[in-house]
Formats: structure tokens, sequence, C-alpha cells
């Protein structure tokens, strides 16, 4: 910046030959102080000081960027209030030192140009802060997309949803500024540095810490506050405690080969460890060859002792009944079923009489029930019992699955009343274990008991594929026993432990902290923990952006007969006009999964100004222009399975959108300061001044005229 000498100071009145301060009127002095002020703002010290803070923020900026992302220093340093009050001021400086030496010489022309051109680039870009808006619109091949998704901006959308015609009701859309960095309970909401100079600059006024952030307004039928939020988190689950839960425990299992150092963990994640058990077989099964695990649940203390001491179960299996006598008495028989279709039996001491109708099988992969159940298909034992002359009750046993009721409903309404059962059927099978049919060396399975307690048995290897009961008993909590080997005949050894049990629980999402490389800082899926209360109810929920463009699935929560589904979205703007993706095209370096291009095929339809399927190609470096907006070939991202999570082999293209207003205006600006570069720099001698010769020689001449006056003046004695 060309700094011009400084102007002849300002001349105060006098009186009797001397200036005082009392002498000066009080317009006197406010013309003295504005004359100052000015001078100061057109002053090479205020351009200094402004230049060098600017520099100094940049480059901590940089430095800030590296740290925390492009998200980040934008919202705390490029778009903060202090940085547009030091452009302000380097704006001031600008027009007070092109102003200050007005009227300008044609020497000058470059200087006026230069800085002409400063200014217009400081109002465009103003204006292009203020004004301008930029986004992303991402396509699968085939889809139509006509709404630019203004990724910085959350919104948490809210609606009712009718419990009866499922229709949703009022949205509401919540603004939500989460910041780039993550905050809760523990962290409060700001950068620390930044925040903490804010706070001392405005004497704790700006930047007060907080860890809550409240989205609704007090009219509002609800009330929605953020207490946690994850710039970058990936999904995990928890288990907790909770009376209208389910069982469930946690399960180590660990196995160690001949050679290994030590023993490893046979699962390969922490959801693996835990047995949730479904409510209505009550019991989970998880196959881990070459041993099988399952943990069940039952609710009253026969079946524990059927558990711990079953009768011998043969091929086929052994049925226990349960019945009352003649006397009413408790009565328990059993039954071993090897080659007992068709045959019938009396139970000792009551009339009840049993006919083994036969021995069928229960498919469980068509229902999905392997998980639980653990084999396909798993046996079913159906007896006909009958007291006296009455008609005959069906009772129907799955194999070890004595929670699961003998007499099932008829699902005819004409069936009538279900029938009682006659008697409690305990169908126990002895588990397979082939190792060259299903890959089973053993079986592990701990049970729970009605009073919290716990108990495991364990299935070994023994006639055919027929396993036997090698050991039983109570299970302690932390306690690791070994189920096989442990001796030199059989040298792998697989033991396990019971590490946690809640007799009543349930699986709750929530999202944890992912930590990113510092170049992909800000390309993290956010989430948060909001706390919704309805009718003075509170209640928790885990929110997550989704992970392409496109709304993520929502999330529901009931209060009484009030369901409500929440969405953790962003705002999405019409753009007034379609785009189809007919074709995207990407390569990759060979044998890497690193893109070498981009290319999208496009259709462009804008009925307003009669536009219909107009085509177009979008790539790096040749964007797209219509109605203001600029569309950039960006990037892809692939697209996952909703349900599975697997990737399915297509592409989502995205284009990078962006609205600026501002920008001619800044294009204007940089033109000039090239401009005046070139004429105060390239063009200064010979065009419009001769280098300032005139004036020296005028100046040159004015001071010998004043030294010649001096001398006729002076005193002729001298």
């Amino acid at each position: 910046m060309a700094i011009a000498t400084k102007p002849a100071p300002f001349s105060s009145p006098r009186r009797n030959g001397e200036t005082t301060a009392a002498s000066l009127s009080l317009v006197d002095r406010l013309v003295r102080l504005v004359d100052s002020s000015y001078r100061f703002l057109a002053s090479v010290k205020l351009a200094v000081l402004t230049l060098g803070t600017l520099a100094a923020t940049l480059a901590y900026a940089t430095f800030f960027e590296s740290r925390h992302g492009t998200a980040a220093v934008q919202e705390y340093i490029y778009r903060s209030p202090g940085f547009a009050i030091l452009l302000a001021f380097l704006g001031i400086n600008i027009l007070c030192a092109a102003l200050i030496r007005f009227p300008w010489k044609k020497r000058q022309t470059g200087f006026v140009v230069t800085h002409a051109g400063l200014l217009i680039l400081l109002v465009g870009s103003y204006i292009g802060v203020r004004t301008a808006d930029e986004g992303q619109v991402g396509m699968l091949e085939g889809q139509v997309k006509s709404e630019l998704v203004r990724i910085d901006y959350p919104v948490i959308r809210v609606r009712e949803i009718d419990p009866h015609s499922q229709g949703a009701g009022t949205e509401y859309a919540l603004p939500f500024r989460p910041g780039p960095f993550e905050w809760g309970p523990a962290k409060p909401k700001d950068p620390g540095l930044i925040a903490g100079f804010l706070r001392l600059a405005t004497l704790g006024i700006v930047g007060k810490p907080t860890t809550r952030e409240v989205l609704t307004q007090k009219d509002d039928p609800f009330q929605l506050v953020v207490v946690e939020n994850l710039p970058a988190a990936g999904p995990a689950v928890i288990h907790v405690a909770d009376p209208e839960g389910a069982p469930m425990a946690r399960i180590t299992l660990n196995f160690k080969a001949p050679g290994m150092p030590q023993a490893r963990d046979a699962f390969a994640s922490e959801d693996d460890h835990w047995f949730v058990t479904e409510r209505k077989f009550q019991r989970v099964v998880r196959d881990q060859r070459p041993a099988m695990i399952t943990f069940s649940h039952v609710d009253r203390p026969d079946l524990v002792d059927d558990f711990l001491k079953p009768p011998p179960l043969g091929v086929k299996g052994s049925a226990r009944f349960r019945y009352a006598d003649r006397e009413g008495k408790a009565r328990t028989y059993d039954w071993a079923l090897d080659g007992q279709e068709g045959k019938s039996i009396t139970l000792p001491d009551s009339p009840l009489e049993v006919t083994l109708s036969e021995i069928t099988e229960f498919p469980t992969a068509a229902g999905g029930l392997e998980r639980i159940l653990g084999d396909d298909p798993v046996p079913i034992a159906i007896f006909k019992i009958h007291a006296g002359k009455d008609e005959p009750v069906t009772h129907m046993a799955l194999a070890n699955l004595p929670m699961v009721p003998n007499v099932i409903p008829s699902a005819d309404p004409a069936a009538g009343k279900r029938p009682a059962p006659l008697a409690q059927v305990h169908y126990m099978v002895a588990p397979r274990l082939d190792p060259k049919g299903n890959g089973r060396f053993g079986q592990i399975e701990i049970l729970a008991g009605p009073d919290g307690s716990l108990y495991q048995r364990v299935f070994g290897r023994g006639k055919e594929t027929t396993g036997e009961l090698r050991s039983s008993g109570p299970l302690e909590k932390g306690k690791p026993i070994v189920a096989f080997g442990g001796n030199p005949n059989l040298p792998m050894t697989i033991s396990f432990q019971l590490d946690d049990y809640l007799p009543a629980g349930v699986e709750k999402q929530i999202y944890e902290p992912v930590v990113l490389p510092k170049a992909q800082m800000g390309n993290g899926i956010a989430a948060c923990r909001a706390e919704m209360t309805v009718g003075g109810q509170t209640k928790e929920i885990w929110l997550s952006r989704s992970e392409n463009l496109d709304p993520p699935s929502p999330r529901h929560l009931a209060f009484g007969d009030r369901f409500f589904e929440l969405v953790y979205d962003v705002d999405r703007k019409p753009l007034g006009f379609e785009l189809k993706l007919d074709d995207f095209d990407t390569g990759f370096e060979p044998g890497t999964e690193q893109a070498t291009h981009f290319e999208s095929k496009v259709r462009l339809t804008d009925p307003e100004q009669g536009i219909k399927d107009k085509p177009y190609t979008i790539w790096m470096n040749h964007p797209l222009d219509h109605r203001g907006y600029t569309f950039y070939q960006s990037n892809y991202i692939r697209e996952r399975d909703p349900r599975t999570h697997q990737f399915t082999g297509q592409f989502q293209s995205v284009f990078q959108v962006a609205a600026n207003p501002g920008r001619p205006i800044i294009y204007s600006g940089c033109l000039l300061v090239v401009i005046g570069a070139f004429l105060q720099f390239y063009m200064r001698a010979g065009i419009f001044t001769d280098g300032g010769k005139k004036e020296r020689e005028k100046k040159a001449k004015a001071k010998e005229s004043a030294l010649a006056k001096a001398g006729d003046d002076a005193d002729p004695a001298l």
C-alpha cells in the first residue's frame, strides 16, 4: 500500500503569539479530535498494526484448521465477529489512506485504482458472507432431485404420529447449531482457547460454557434438549437394566490352541459377547464353532432341576411330565421316547393317559429363529393326553424350550377357548455334535433361574453324534470354567465365564466418538443425545445424521398414547428446477479405491424457463451454471443397504452447489487490484506523469525564493 507524505499539522488560533488549551474553543477541540482520528485511521501505524494482526490471524487459522478441520476454522475464525471487525479496520484504513491524499495527481492513478479494488473486494466478500448459499446434491443413477441439501445447517425434525391412521401431524423443524467440537456433560460447548479469549475480552458476557442446548420454545407441546454432541460418531449398543426388559448376560469364550502363547477371545465384537433372550422362547443361541453357546431363562425352580439333572436322553430324547395324581399331589414321570411313537402310557397314580402321536421337526430357518433355537430344524414332540373318556388334548413340546406353552391356542375363532393343559411337558434332547456335519465338538449352556441364580452345564461328544452331559452346576460371575481340553489328550482348551448378568434389561443404541485423521476432519457422521419431555415424562434418545445426502431413518419415542418421530436432518432448500442423473462414471487407480476422475451426465428441467430434459455433462473443473447456482462435481458416496449395511455396488454422485451474489463484485475488485498494480509499478514513468520531476522543481524554486526573500529582509547592520 503506497503511503503519501504526511500533510501539515492542524493550525489553531493564536493569542498574543501563544497557543494554550484554554484558548481553544469547543469546536476547535472537536475539529482537532476528528482530524487526529482521521490521520490515525489513514496512518502507516494502523496499516502495519492491521496487516500484522491479519497475518498472525491467518497463520493461526491455518494451524487451527489443520487441528480441527475446515468447519471449525470457518465458524470460529473466518465467520466470527472479531475477524469481521479486523477486516473493517483494514477497509477503513485503505479508504482513509486514499482520501487523505485527495485531490489525486495523475501519477497516483495506480495507487487510487489499487485501493478502490481492495475496497470493492472487501465489500464483495461481505456481501458474499451475508447472502451466499452453499450445499450439496447427491443422486443415484435414474434419480431426480430438486432440492439443495445445506449440510452446514442441521435441523432436528419432530413429528407426532397418529397411532390409528399412522399419519403424521404437525412437523417441527428445530434449528440446531452444535458446532464442530464434541461437547456434553464432561465437556463445555466451546473450543477452549477461543471461547476463553472471548470471555476475557467481553468480561464473561460472550462465550459462556454450556453443556445443554434447548431447541424448543415455551409454547411448544414438548421440550427437546440436546445434552451431548458428537461431530464424528459410530453406532454402538449398550445393555442397561430395565424392569420391562428381558434377561441378558455377557459371556466370554476363550480358546487356546497348541503353540499359542495365551488364550484368545473367540468373539469378534462387544455385541457378540452379549446374549439377550427372546421373550417368547426365553432363549438365545450363538454358534461359535467348534462349540455352541446357549443362554436361557426359566421361571420355575423345577426347571432348574431338569437342567442340572436331566433323565437319560437317548437319541430321540426324553419327556418329563409334571402332573397332579389322584390325591392332588405333584408327581413327576420321565418317558424315554426312543421307538415310542404311536404308543401310550398311563401316568402313575393318575387317570391321565398319554399317547406319543409323533416326533416331527419344527423349521427355524424360514422364521429366522436359528439365532434363538440354534438348529434347523428343532425336534418337536406331539402328545395326546386325556383323562378317562374325556376328549384328548393335544400337547406339543419343543426340544429344550420349557418356557413355550404346551397347549397352543387355535387361530380359528370358531374353535373357542384354549383348553387347559392336563400336564406340563418338558421335552429334553441331547445336542447334535458332529464335527463333520455341523462343525461342533461341544455345547455350553447357561441358565438363569427365577431367583437370579445362574447355572451351567457342558455337553461333549458321545456315541455317534449324540452329545453327553460332562458337567453341570452353579455358575459364579467372573469365574472362568474350562469346558473342553486342559489335558494332554485334548490339546485345544476352551473356557468360558459369565461377566455380567441383568435379570431384566434392554439394548439401547448409542453413539461413540470416532477419531478421524486430520485430513478428514469434518467428514464424520454427526450424532447427538437428546432428552424429550412430554407431559412431565422425560426420555432419552440418540439421533444420527445420514451417511449419505438422503434423510436418515426416523427414531421413535412413545409417551403413553402419544407417538413421536424424530430425525436428525439438515435444512433442505427447493432449487426451483430439477436435475436427473442419467449416468455416473468414476475411475480408480488400479488395485486401489483412489478415484482418478468423476463424470456425471444429467438432464435439466426448468418449467419457468421453458427447459425440458436439456443434457449437460459435469466433471471436474467443468461445472453447470443455472439460475445463479453453480454445480461442481466434487465427490461420490458408496451406497449401503439400509437393512444389511453392506455396500450395494452403486455410487451416489455428489455435487457441490454454490450461489454467491457477491462473486461478480469480488472478481471486479480483483481485476481492479491487478490493473492498479500494473499502472502503479509498470506504467508510472512517461505515461501519466514525469515521475514527479515538475513537483520537485517547483519546490526547489519556492525554497530558493524563500531564501532570497529572507536575505533581503535581513538587518543591514548584520
